[in-house]
C-alpha cells in the first residue's frame, strides 16, 4: 500500500515537484501499474489548502512500506524504456500505459526494398542492445531524464498535463517536416484511462561541446572572434524553425493564423496587468519603478494602435541560451515542452514568432551582463536579428519594430517578478533594463 500520509513530507523534498512550500490538503493515488518486482509506477494528484488548483504527478516508487524512488535500478529504468521499443500496451488499474515509436524511417544507405518496410530499420532504440548501459542526469529541475547507452535520452515529464505534451507534439511535427537543428524524436510512453497525459519522451542523444548559455558567455568574457557570426547563425536556425513550423497550412495545431487587431489589443490590455502585478511585486526592491509607470504605458498604448501586420504560429515557447546546444560546431534546439508553470493550452497557443525572438534577444541581455562585456550586447542582438530576418522570410515582415519592443518589455516584466521570488541577487539585470525603457 501507498503511504499517503508521508507523501506531502516527500514531495516538498522532491526537485520536480512544483507546490514547495504550498500547503497541501491532500494527496490521493489515481493510477498506479506494478511494472517489475522493483518498479511501481504510481500517478498521485495533490490538492493544496490555498486555492491553487490540483496537480497530478508521476512517482516511479520502489515497492515496498518505505517511499522510495525507483530510480537508482539499472533494470527498472530499462523496463521502461522497454515499452517504447516494443510498443506494449501495459494495463493499469485505471487504464493503460502505450509505447509508441516514431523512429520507422530506415537510415540512409538501407536498399530500396528496405525504405518501404514498415520495419523499424537500424533504429537507435534497437542498436543500443537489451542492456544498455545507464546514467542518470542530475541538472533537471522540473523533470527526470537518463541516458541509455550514451545515445538514446528518456525524459520522464513529473508534472502531468491533461492531453499531448508540446515536447511531443512539437517534436513529431519537426521530425515530419524536415527541421534537422534538434534532437530526433524517438517514442514516448502515454497514460489513457483515469489519465490521459504524456509521461514520458526518448530521443536521439546529442553529445555536445556546450549548451549556448556557456558558450556565449565565455565568447563574451574572451571577447572570441566570430562570436557574432554564430550568432547570426543562431538567428539563421531559428528562423528556420519558425518557417518550419509555419509549413503546414493543413494541420489546425500549426497552421499559421493571421495577427489580428483584436490580437494586439488583447496583448496590450493584459501588459497593462502585467505591469501593475509587476509594479506591485517590486515595490521594496525596486520603487522608483512606480514613477516610471506612466511612460511605460505609453509603449504599451502603441501597441493597440499598431496596423496588424504578420502571423500567429506554434513556437517554442521558453526560448533562452539555455535551450540550445553547439554540437559539431553548429546550434541545435530542444526543449520544446515550453514554459511548465503554464498550463498546456496556453503553451500550445499560437502566437508571433517574435515572441521566441524576444525571449533570446534577453538571453543575450543577461549574459553581456554577467560577463561584464554590455558592449557586446548591441552587435549580439543586431547579428541574431540579420541571421532571424534573413530565414524567417515572409514571418519577418517590416515594421515590427513596436512589436518587438512590447515583447521585450513583457519579458522583462516577468523577469523582474521571476527574480525577486527566485534569484534576488539577479533583480538588478532587468530592473536595470526596464527603469532605462521608462526613462
Amino acid at each position: 500500500m501507498l503511504d499517503l500520509e508521508a507523501l506531502p513530507a516527500f514531495l516538498q523534498e522532491r526537485r520536480w515537484f512544483g507546490g514547495k512550500g504550498e500547503p497541501i490538503a491532500a494527496v490521493r493515488a489515481v493510477d498506479d501499474l506494478l511494472l517489475l518486482p522493483g518498479l511501481r509506477v504510481v500517478i498521485i494528484e495533490v490538492s493544496y489548502r490555498g486555492g491553487r488548483a490540483p496537480e497530478r504527478y508521476l512517482l516511479p516508487l520502489v515497492p515496498g512500506p518505505r517511499l522510495e524512488e525507483a530510480l537508482a535500478d539499472d533494470g527498472a529504468l530499462r523496463a521502461l524504456l522497454d515499452i517504447i521499443r516494443g510498443q506494449r500496451v501495459l494495463p493499469t488499474s485505471a487504464g493503460t500505459l502505450r509505447g509508441e515509436r516514431v523512429d520507422a524511417t530506415p537510415l540512409r544507405g538501407t536498399s530500396s526494398a528496405a525504405k518501404s518496410s514498415p520495419l523499424k530499420l537500424n533504429s537507435l532504440l534497437d542498436s543500443i542492445g537489451p542492456e544498455p548501459a545507464v546514467r542518470r542526469l542530475s541538472a533537471e529541475q522540473s523533470n527526470t531524464s537518463i541516458v541509455f547507452g550514451e545515445s538514446v535520452i528518456l525524459k520522464l515529464i513529473r508534472k502531468l498535463e491533461p492531453g499531448v505534451n508540446p515536447e511531443l507534439e512539437m517534436g513529431a511535427f519537426l521530425a515530419r517536416c524536415g527541421f534537422r537543428a534538434t534532437p530526433p524524436l524517438l517514442g514516448s510512453l502515454s497514460l489513457s484511462g483515469a489519465v490521459d497525459a504524456t509521461v514520458a519522451v526518448a530521443h536521439r542523444f546529442v553529445q555536445v561541446e556546450s549548451d549556448g548559455w556557456s558558450h556565449v558567455l565565455e565568447a563574451f568574457r574572451r571577447s572570441t572572434p566570430g562570436i557574432f557570426e554564430e550568432l547570426r547563425q543562431l538567428g539563421a536556425r531559428i528562423g528556420e524553425m519558425h518557417a518550419a513550423l509555419a509549413s503546414d497550412p493543413a494541420d489546425p495545431a500549426f497552421a499559421p493564423e493571421e495577427l489580428r487587431r483584436e490580437d494586439l489589443e488583447r496583448f496590450a490590455a493584459t501588459l497593462l496587468l502585467e505591469l501593475d502585478r509587476t509594479i506591485a511585486a517590486a515595490a521594496a526592491a525596486v520603487p522608483e519603478l512606480a514613477s516610471r509607470r506612466a511612460p511605460l504605458e505609453a509603449r504599451i498604448q502603441r501597441v493597440a494602435k499598431l496596423l496588424p501586420s504578420g502571423v500567429r504560429i506554434r513556437q517554442h515557447g521558453d526560448l533562452h541560451l539555455g535551450q540550445v546546444l553547439r554540437s559539431d560546431r553548429q546550434w541545435m534546439v530542444f526543449d520544446f515542452e515550453g514554459e511548465p508553470a503554464r498550463p498546456v493550452p496556453e503553451r500550445r497557443a499560437k502566437s508571433t514568432p517574435l515572441k521566441d525572438v524576444a525571449g533570446m534577444l534577453r538571453s543575450f541581455s543577461y549574459a553581456a551582463v554577467t560577463a561584464g562585456t554590455p558592449q557586446h550586447l548591441a552587435p549580439a542582438r543586431q547579428a541574431f536579428l540579420e541571421g532571424w530576418r534573413g530565414a524567417a522570410g515572409q514571418l519577418a515582415p517590416e515594421g515590427t519594430e513596436v512589436l518587438l519592443e512590447s515583447l521585450l518589455l513583457e519579458k522583462l516584466l516577468y523577469e523582474l517578478r521571476y527574480e525577486l521570488g527566485h534569484r534576488p541577487a539577479w533583480v538588478k539585470i532587468p530592473a536595470h533594463d526596464l527603469l532605462a525603457l521608462a526613462s
